[in-house]
């Protein structure tokens, strides 16, 4: 699949097959869903151990690579479907956060309210090993005693959404 290539601007400059971006000169685009649910807890996934980056860590529920002629939105959209098996109703376009380092890419953020059991969802065998629902509290905690459980970025995603 061709992904569209950005510049610090996030203007398309051209396509590369997945294959060939350099993530640590490339600019690519992603699109991530921040899910929580009315009691304040926040949707988390842990990533496959069969990974290539961030093997086994904990991260947002869903997130994924803009492809081909997509956009943002639409693959917020699709990755959520893909990721949860749960097609989103509404939801409210959040910040929009640029990530230099390890890889360079934009990640438009949409965030949703959810109520649903965790059994409701149905995680992606070949990406995710689970989903667990994760009181805010205990989030904060976990990120400050032990990030390393965590995505590299997780802490700075969680300043977007919540006071860390």
């Amino acid at each position: 699949m061709r992904i569209p290539v950005v510049n610090e601007k996030d203007e398309i400059i051209g396509h590369k097959d997945r294959a060939d971006i350099n993530p640590s000169v490339d600019i690519v685009r992603s699109a991530s869903l921040w899910i929580t649910n009315r009691n304040g807890d926040i949707l988390l996934a842990q990533r496959k151990f069969t990974k290539r980056s961030n093997p086994g860590k904990w991260s947002e529920a869903v997130g994924g690579t803009v492809e081909g002629e997509d956009d943002y939105e639409s693959t917020m959209l699709r990755e959520t479907e893909e990721e949860i098996g749960l097609k989103v109703g509404s939801y409210e376009v959040g910040p929009k956060q640029y990530v230099s380092s390890p890889a360079r890419y934009f990640v438009q953020w949409y965030q949703t309210i959810i109520d649903k059991p965790i059994e409701a969802f149905h995680p992606q065998e070949e990406e995710l090993e689970q989903l667990a629902w994760v009181g805010e509290d205990k989030f904060v905690k976990e990120l400050k005693d032990t990030p390393e459980k965590y995505i590299d970025e997780m802490q700075e995603i969680a300043r977007l959404f919540i006071k860390f």
